[in-house]
């Protein structure tokens, strides 16, 4: 029989699941970020293409056709095919528009297997290979599916990968905050997030990446971690993404701390040995052990990229990175209301304060605080090398949803900072406060910003800026045609949408009666 608290984590895990499900019917195709190159990566696999090589492999012709058969966001950058943004897409007439579909929908299955003569070239070849090969199989498995279904039927793979963050924050939180019920009112937490849900429920390699990542940390957070899985976990993690290479100083802290200096050589050792073959084939085919298109081909050393440093607008870096973590409305960019980020800043800057209050009177509570700390602090220095890395080509990219690799890192820190600055009576409100918040600002994301921006009812004033969304536009049928304009068939998007306030309003109370433990 599962206790209290791990019955309330099951429930969470399917809030989570049904929230993930309805965000994935909602994602318009291709506006999950790079989502038409991380599929084509995956694609190229299923077909039996082999690994992409960056700079060097196209999209398949399928990809491309579709590029121009179906809106892309507003500002997006340039491709090389004729597009059609949201705005535009939505003030044809309805039979242009449902030609469109019809033609996205018969793309000859056959395109899968060629390459595109003249459409883009594959940038998403940098990636690494593990998650590619783990969605090539449900690419297969998709047979004669047309290709929105088939992105959809990846969304959903991909969204059912992540959510294993949610037992896993669990399991971290256990370690960390006193008792199983503080850690599942973390896992309520996370699973609130909106950030997080739209990480999990398109095609990319971040939410399996957070998966390991969090994987990874509980056991880092053990007083003996286990040497052999943490190394197969940091290998299978740079099979993920190249960020894990942060992961890297950050064990190497964390060994230092605790004095396990023959496990961190057997860690390290048996990530190599996983791993190492990648980074070397990005060196011999790019120049660059990372092998990130910004600076494969470059030559440039790693001080040379350093050298970039007082060049970079590090207070707009760190905003936009902020802002685009608490929440940015995939491909297109969208903003909430500056007011609202504002608030989250306060609460972010209040955890800190308190985490380095907890970090100076509490003993105890060091050793995790330390191995949090080192994760996140890491991460945070990666994300800061790739905005260098963008300075070279004179560009910025303070791309904030990467943070979410690291979310259960993130949101026990948080707990421990803001519950130290808290009464004795007001610590167990701390993170079911923190799930309603997310929770509210969701919905109010979810109803005004995306189903209005994505099904038409909305478009950018010639100033640029997003005309603004009112109810009473889901009126007199205007609802019943948001769910028309779904990627799913009207009634199962309205039952998913359904789910997905169901458990979304369901989260905060959840948190709240599995927080009965206090955190101290």
């Amino acid at each position: 029989m599962l206790s209290g608290p791990r019955r309330l984590v099951l429930l969470v895990w399917l809030c989570f699941l049904a929230r993930g499900a309805f965000h994935a019917v909602l994602l318009p195709l291709w506006e999950g970020f790079d989502e038409w190159a991380h599929f084509a990566y995956a694609q190229q696999l299923a077909e039996g293409g082999g690994l992409p090589v960056l700079g060097r492999t196209p999209v398949s012709r399928e990809v491309a056709e579709s590029l121009s058969l179906t809106p892309l966001p507003f500002g997006h950058h340039p491709i090389d095919v004729p597009r059609l943004t949201y705005d535009a897409y939505w003030k044809l007439a309805q039979p242009a528009r449902e030609d469109m579909r019809r033609r996205l929908d018969h793309l000859p299955r056959g395109w899968a297997r060629q390459p595109a003569a003249a459409g883009p070239l594959n940038h998403e070849a940098q990636q690494p290979p593990l998650y590619y090969l783990l969605m090539a199989p449900v690419q297969w498995a998709a047979g004669e599916a047309p290709l929105p279904a088939r992105v959809l039927l990846m969304r959903l793979a991909t969204l059912l990968a992540t959510s294993l963050v949610i037992p896993l924050a669990f399991a971290a939180g256990r370690r960390v905050l006193p008792g199983e019920g503080p850690a599942a009112a973390l896992a309520a937490l996370i699973a609130a997030m909106p950030g997080f849900t739209m990480t999990a429920c398109r095609v990319g390699n971040d939410g399996v990446a957070a998966v390991i990542f969090a994987a990874l940390l509980c056991l880092m957070l053990r007083e003996r971690p286990p040497a052999f899985s943490c190394g197969v976990l940091l290998g299978a993690g740079l099979l993920t993404k190249a960020y894990f290479l942060t992961a890297i100083p950050a064990m190497a802290a964390v060994y230092a701390w605790k004095r396990r200096w023959r496990g961190a050589a057997a860690a390290f050792l048996t990530a190599g040995l996983l791993s190492g073959w990648w980074y070397w084939r990005n060196r011999t085919l790019t120049g660059s052990w990372s092998g990130l298109q910004q600076v494969a081909g470059s030559d440039l050393p790693v001080w040379r990229v350093l050298g970039h440093i007082p060049q970079v607008d590090w207070a707009r870096f760190f905003d936009i990175a902020f802002l685009s973590h608490i929440w940015i409305g995939n491909w297109s960019f969208l903003q909430l209301r500056g007011w609202m980020y504002r608030v989250f800043a306060l609460i972010v800057l209040t955890a800190a304060a308190g985490l380095l209050l907890r970090f100076r009177r509490e003993r105890a509570s060091r050793t995790g605080v330390w191995t949090l700390a080192s994760f996140y602090g890491f991460f945070w220095l990666g994300l800061c090398y790739h905005e260098l890395t963008f300075s070279v080509l004179g560009l910025s990219s303070a791309a904030g949803w990467y943070l979410y690799a690291v979310v259960v890192a993130e949101t026990l820190l948080a707990a421990l900072g803001l519950t130290a600055l808290s009464a004795p009576g007001v610590r167990q409100w701390v993170l079911p406060a923190g799930a309603a918040l997310f929770a509210l600002l969701d919905l109010y994301a979810t109803h005004f910003l995306l189903l209005p921006y994505y099904t038409g009812l909305i478009a950018h004033r010639a100033d640029g800026a997003l005309a603004a969304f009112r109810l009473s536009q889901f009126g007199g049928g205007g609802f019943a045609l948001v769910l028309h304009r779904l990627m799913a068939p009207p009634a199962a998007a309205g039952a998913l949408w359904i789910g997905f306030v169901m458990a979304t309003l369901a989260l905060p109370p959840v948190a709240n009666r599995a927080a009965g433990s206090k955190l101290s």
